[in-house]
This record gives structure tokens, sequence and C-alpha cells, in this order.
């Protein structure tokens, strides 16, 4: 495979399409919600930044690249792969599948209630403030607009998107870090043949 940006953009769109419909169907008629966002926390992001790592690694391997360079590279690679994942993603709940999107809402729902209650449980004597404040939260939570609100709506899709794009700002800015200070084979040969 070339060492271009665009593929290795792909390349992460194929394997989060592959793990996506791998959770969704061995896992939909379990705990989907959490063992997605566990997916989605941990697995992605190594395989990102891994992917990421290849690519600059092969870049650099060539030639010295500067930190714009590298965080050019880098940063387009993971906003290629992460924006067509999340697009197909986000068509597939809101089309083709919307059982699942609404099964996926409800236990997001149902965790977020649960890890409340938990949380004002473990309190030993709750003043008036948390009990409001628990109060306040659990109307929220069990409200009809928040239930019937589409997990990958307009709205939340630029949310997420957002957040997705300053991770990857931040993976490519440490990445770029490194790497532009690597000194590539190629100008470690020509060190040697001069000597």
């Amino acid at each position: 495979m070339k060492s271009k940006p665009i593929n290795y953009g792909l390349l992460l769109t194929a394997i989060t399409l592959v793990i996506f419909f791998a959770v969704y169907f061995f896992f939909i008629n379990s705990d989907y919600y959490m063992i997605s966002a566990k997916v989605n926390f941990f697995v992605l992001p190594f395989i990102y930044t891994l992917l990421t790592i290849i690519l600059l690694y092969k870049k650099t391997n060539v030639k010295k690249l500067s930190f714009f360079k590298c965080l050019q590279y880098s940063f387009s690679t993971l906003l290629i792969g992460g924006t067509l994942s999340y697009l197909f993603i986000a068509f597939f709940f809101n089309v083709i599948d919307k059982n699942s999107e609404k099964l996926l809402r409800n236990q997001r729902l149902e965790q977020s209630l649960k890890e409340l209650n938990k949380d004002y449980k473990s309190l030993q004597n709750p003043t008036e403030e948390d009990t409001f404040k628990y109060k306040m939260h659990h109307k929220s939570l069990t409200s009809e607009s928040l239930k019937n609100e589409p997990l990958f709506n307009l709205k939340n899709s630029f949310i997420i998107l957002i957040i997705l794009y300053l991770f990857y700002f931040t993976i490519s800015v440490l990445l770029s870090i490194f790497f532009r200070t690597r000194i590539s084979n190629a100008n470690l040969n020509n060190y040697s043949s001069t000597q």
C-alpha cells in the first residue's frame, strides 16, 4: 500500500466499519451501548494512532519531514478515516436500521440513570442541594424530548465531529513533535557513504 494519507484514511474507514459491524452483529442483543462505548474510547483510538504512526514512520524513513508536514500527513489521515466512518455509521442508524439507533439511545439513557442513582445513593447525608440536583438530572434524563431525540441528528453529529477533530489534532501534534526529529534512513545512508 502506498504511503499516502488518503490510502491510510480509507484503510482506517474500512477497519472501523469492520469493527462496527462485528460489535453490531455479535452484541446487539446484549449490552450494546457499553460495548460500543468501550470500543470507541479504547480500541479505535489505539488503531487510529497506530496506523498514523506507521504512515509517519514510512514517510520519515525516506526523508526528514518538518513539523507541519508531519502534522499535515497525520491529521489528514485521521480526518479522512474518522469522518467517512462517522458519516457511514450515522447514515446506517438514521436510514438503514432505526430500531438499533433507538436501542442504543435507550441503553444510553438507562446507563446514565443507573450512574445517577448510584452516585446519589453513595452520598452519606445528601444535602438539599444534592437532592435538588439529583431530581433535576433525573427529570432531564426521563424527559420525553430526550427519549425521542435521535443520537445522530445534526446537532449531536456536529458536537461529536468537533470532539473527534480535537482528538485527531492533539494526536497529530504529539506525533508530529516526535517524528519531525527523526533522522531518515536515506540521510543516514548518505552520511555513512561520505565517511
